[in-house]
C-alpha cells in the first residue's frame, strides 16, 4: 500500500472516530496504531459503553470498495483474536466509502444487525448470514439508542 493510500486511510479512520465521539463524548474512541492492528480493529473504543467496546470496526475508503471482502477479513480477525485467552466477544462491522461519493455505508451480518437493533432473541433464520448495508447516520442512531435502553 502506497503512502497516499495510507494517508487517505488514516484520514478516513480519524473522521469516523470523530463522528462517533459526537455521539459518545465520554468515550475514548481512536484508531489503532500500526503495532495494535493485530489485536484491535481500525477504529476501536478503549473506554466507554460496553457494547461499543464489542464492535470490531474495519474501515475502507477506496475507489472500488469491496465490503464483502472486508467483512470476511473482519470475521477472520475476530475469530483469530477470540482464540486469545480472555478475549471478549467481538462483532465484525465494516464502515466503507467509495471515493468521491457522499454516502458512507456500514455493512454487517443480519444477525449482528438484529442484535444491535435489540432483537437478540430472534430465532436463527436462513438469512441471518446475509450482509446488511445501511448508511452511517442510521447505524450511529441505532447504536445511540442502545446507550439509552
Amino acid at each position: 500500500m502506497g503512502l497516499k493510500s495510507r494517508r487517505k486511510g488514516k484520514a478516513f479512520e480519524r473522521a469516523i472516530a470523530a463522528e462517533m465521539r459526537k455521539f459518545w463524548p465520554e468515550a475514548l474512541i481512536r484508531r489503532a496504531s500500526q503495532g495494535e492492528r493485530a489485536d484491535n480493529s481500525d477504529v476501536f473504543v478503549e473506554y466507554g459503553p460496553e457494547f461499543l467496546r464489542t464492535l470490531w470496526l474495519e474501515l475502507e475508503d477506496a475507489i472500488d470498495p469491496n465490503p464483502h471482502k472486508k467483512l470476511a477479513q473482519a470475521e477472520e480477525d475476530v475469530a483469530r483474536v477470540s482464540k486469545i485467552v480472555g478475549s471478549p466477544t467481538r462483532y465484525p462491522i465494516v464502515i466503507w466509502h467509495k471515493i468521491r461519493a457522499r454516502t458512507i455505508f456500514v455493512a454487517m451480518r443480519a444477525k449482528i444487525f438484529d442484535y444491535l437493533r435489540g432483537h437478540p432473541q430472534l430465532p436463527s433464520v436462513v438469512t441471518s448470514d446475509l450482509m446488511v448495508t445501511i448508511e452511517l447516520p442510521d447505524f450511529l442512531a441505532i447504536l445511540s439508542h442502545m446507550t439509552t435502553v
